[in-house]
């Protein structure tokens, strides 16, 4: 099995070229489905230890049907597929030029969760055109297990978010494991309350934000520093381009961020995507922008009797 490693602003990508067994034709989603429901085992493999990191995202390459589209791409963590990841799009492209299979520096990519549009820049950084997006729910309280009460938004960025409106943790990585539980319960909370997003689906990813200390930004830049808890309760390297496109359309939703106007979103190791919004159908369509670097290139060996060929056990 062939791959490239990347890093899209600190969060890893894992993108399989060639050696997955067949998911058949259809659409990017049914194959979605069929990895899930067949090849769990093997995507679990692919991206947690010993080969990988139980934060990295793969991104398995694939042909799309839809003329409209260059390739299709299934991205999936290490507890199983993501409709779409920002992150990981924007090493997929990078991963794509370095293969000299992107016509003038635009590419078209059918995912799970829709169609995204994605151009490599003069620069080398990449622009994402998201799927649409969306607050779905404001001001949700929910009470986490000690008492206290939390309110945010639910929102649609790719991927089902909860954003509470404050955070008492500062976002700094001597607090990580305190994020870490406050996210987890936060989440926690959710399932239990019966709280989720349209047509019942999972809030599997919760984001938390602080704002952007003095000298990180030009005066009057609207922004925010994030940490994001992933489904797998890893936590995102990166500023997490669905959950900077949820954040858009929220603070679109409440009129606090205009159409075009520029907003920076910031991960704990300071990675940083530029995004920007233009009307959609229901919601907004996001733009993303951030840089991803080549880390290297190989064969992944799953050999028989290896105990942990489908990685280390939950």
């Amino acid at each position: 099995m062939r791959y490239t490693d990347l890093h899209t602003e600190g969060e890893p990508t894992r993108v399989v070229i060639s050696g997955f067994p067949d998911l058949g034709s259809g659409s990017i989603r049914d194959r979605c489905q069929r990895l899930q429901d067949q090849y769990s085992q093997l995507c679990s493999g692919i991206v947690r230890e010993p080969r990988g990191h139980e934060a990295m995202v793969g991104a398995l390459l694939l042909e799309s049907e839809d003329p409209a589209c260059d390739h299709g791409v299934i991205f999936f963590n290490n507890v199983g597929p993501l409709g779409m990841c920002g992150h990981g799009t924007i090493g997929v492209v990078r991963a794509l030029h370095e293969m000299g299979r992107i016509n003038d520096e635009k590419v078209t990519l059918e995912t799970p969760a829709g169609i995204v549009e994605a151009s490599l820049e003069k620069d080398g950084s990449v622009s994402v055109i998201n799927v649409e997006s969306y607050c779905y729910r404001r001001d949700v309280s929910v009470e986490l297990a000690g008492g206290q009460q939390v309110t945010g938004d639910i929102a649609w960025g790719g991927n089902w978010f909860f954003i509470p409106d404050s955070c008492d943790i500062a976002l700094k990585s001597t607090n990580l494991s305190r994020l870490i539980d406050f996210t987890i319960s936060i989440r926690t909370a959710l399932e239990e309350s019966g709280i989720t997003g349209r047509d019942g689906e999972t809030i599997d990813h919760i984001e938390v934000h602080e704002s952007l200390r003095d000298g990180d930004s030009e005066e009057g830049q609207k922004g925010v520093r994030c940490f994001v808890l992933c489904p797998g309760m890893e936590w995102d390297r990166s500023p997490c381009g669905t959950g900077t496109s949820a954040t858009v359309a929220c603070q679109a939703d409440r009129g606090l961020l205009a159409e075009g106007e520029i907003w920076l979103q910031e991960s704990l190791p300071g990675g940083r995507f530029e995004a920007s919004w233009r009307p959609g159908i229901e919601g907004v369509v996001p733009t993303i922008r951030g840089r991803a670097w080549m880390c290297s290139q190989g064969e992944l060996i799953f050999e028989d009797g290896d105990p942990f060929r489908h990685g280390f056990p939950s």
